[in-house]
């Protein structure tokens, strides 16, 4: 059909022109994330900045090396336990604060063995690599309290602290960050910001009134009688306004003001305009209490009032003579006024039937489409606001993706939309929180390793912290104000005849 069509009719039935742009900003998100991945890796040997000595005063964030010649066992570790702190001493028997990730090496196995055991063969010291960084008031209160059990005396204290142990530990975890670990954030940032305006740019043009109103005009109307109508587009007597997207054909108004209609003169009971704000219309009612914008107009000035009210009258006046004219000729006419016929409601009730839901693409569909509305959930639950509303957005998303995938929507498929709203709605909120502690914990340390960490253990953290409670306030919060906005929905799903 698309071959035999007119130009007219191509740009009001192309509903989806969005998808190509759409489509390229997740391949660009796509194309930065794999381009960070490759940077992280590329990025992940030694770093090419010669270190300094490790001096205890020297200042923060400076790449330097500690020759250690003994080793004590730990004596603190992080929140995760992967990252642990020890004693260690130069050449010169001074004590320093070291943070070493994971299990220690061989020889710095070697060198803790040598403070403990009686040897007389002293092993090779080992030389620890990292960023100068401030001794936390935490890590303090370990060391004095570890440092003292260890010598069994109260050496240290808090007044003399910075004596013995300095300002600074030497954090062997981080290394300086090279213009290639730089360009790898920047990717990643840059794929996430990416993707998440695409994701928001989809949600809003697929909940577009204008689209749904399309897509019900081009559904009423089978191929057949698009190209009627189009080869009265392309005939002399129809007269076109293409700025404002209306033509008046021999029997139709077509119009794309606010979404794509089709209305044939017969249907139409009254024209008439109305205006609010800086907004004038132009609109016709049709059977059943139906509206129609033919003309959306927008300004203040007296220009543009008089230029849309001689507009106005001149569309009413033609749209008067096609009624007359039809009135005279409609029981000769070939071609019927109205698609909503028996007849034509008969046929299009016929094909509905032999056309089939595909039940397994639609639930795939609505699965994309419910976790379009889950990110949408969790975005809008960073931000501080209540998530709950975007609950009504999972339905209608999760709905569409059905329809789209499954060829149509019947009741068994939107009560499988309703349930995995559901189910996606407390995961959406389990991920929220789950976001939430990770920000939380990257302020410690900023890895792929602290998000493993948290969503595996995700349960015991909500109980550490004492979250469960709002956890449940908010799910309880998410659900009756998804239940609120989606009512309508919900009344719509049920009502649906259920399919042979």
């Amino acid at each position: 059909m698309n071959s035999q069509i007119s130009g007219q009719m191509k740009r009001m039935i192309r509903l989806y022109r969005w998808a190509i742009p759409v489509t390229l900003v997740y391949c660009m998100a796509f194309s930065f994330l794999f381009a960070g991945a490759a940077f992280r890796l590329l990025g992940s040997g030694k770093p090419e900045a010669a270190p300094e000595k490790f001096n205890v005063y020297g200042g923060g964030n400076i790449y330097s090396s500690l020759e250690a010649r003994m080793m004590t066992f730990e004596f603190a570790s992080d929140f995760k336990e992967t990252n642990h702190y020890y004693f260690v001493y130069d050449q010169e028997s001074l004590p320093y604060i070291i943070q070493v990730h994971g299990n220690l090496s061989e020889d710095a196995l070697k060198v803790q063995s040598y403070l403990y055991e009686d040897s007389e063969e002293e092993p090779e010291p080992v030389i620890f690599y990292g960023l100068a960084a401030p001794i936390e008031e935490d890590i303090r209160g370990y060391a004095i309290e570890s440092y003292n059990e260890m010598w069994e005396e109260d050496l240290v204290t808090e007044d003399n602290f910075s004596d013995y142990f300095g300002e600074y530990y030497l954090d062997t975890t981080r290394k300086p960050e090279s213009p290639v670990s730089k360009n790898a954030a920047l990717f990643f940032s840059w794929s996430a910001m990416l993707a998440l305006a695409a994701t928001i740019y989809l949600a809003v043009k697929l909940m577009d009134p204008r689209l749904k109103k399309s897509r019900a005009t081009l559904k009423a109307w089978p191929e057949e009688k698009l190209l009627s109508v189009d080869r009265q587009l392309t005939q002399s007597n129809t007269s076109a306004y293409e700025k404002e997207k209306l033509y008046l054909t021999n029997d139709y108004i077509v119009t794309n003001a606010e979404g794509f209609e089709i209305i044939p003169y017969g249907s139409i009971e009254r024209v008439f305009q109305t205006v609010s704000g800086p907004n004038m219309r132009l609109t016709a009612e049709s059977h059943g209490q139906k509206y129609h914008t033919l003309i959306l107009s927008k300004g203040n000035g007296s220009k543009k009032k008089e230029a849309f009210q001689e507009l106005a009258n001149q569309v009413k006046r033609k749209i008067e003579d096609k009624k007359e004219e039809h009135l005279s000729t409609a029981l000769t006419s070939e071609i019927p006024l109205d698609p909503q016929t028996e007849d034509w409601r008969a046929q299009a009730a016929a094909s509905l039937e032999v056309k089939r839901v595909k039940l397994l693409p639609g639930i795939v569909g609505a699965f994309a489409g419910a976790l379009i509305g889950a990110g949408l959930w969790v975005l809008i639950g960073q931000i501080g606001f209540i998530a709950g509303i975007a609950g009504f957005v999972m339905l209608k998303l999760s709905l569409s993706g059905f329809e789209k995938l499954g060829g149509r929507l019947d009741k068994r498929g939107a009560v499988i939309c309703l349930f995995m709203t559901a189910v996606m709605i407390l995961g959406a909120n389990l991920l929220d929180y789950g976001v939430s502690m990770t920000r939380a914990y990257f302020e410690f340390e900023a890895s792929f390793e602290t998000l493993g960490y948290v969503f595996s253990n995700f349960r015991k953290l909500m109980s550490d912290m004492d979250m469960w409670k709002g956890f449940f306030v908010d799910l309880a919060i998410g659900y009756g104000l998804s239940v609120w906005s989606s009512l309508g929905a919900i009344r719509a799903i049920m009502s649906m005849p259920v399919s042979e």
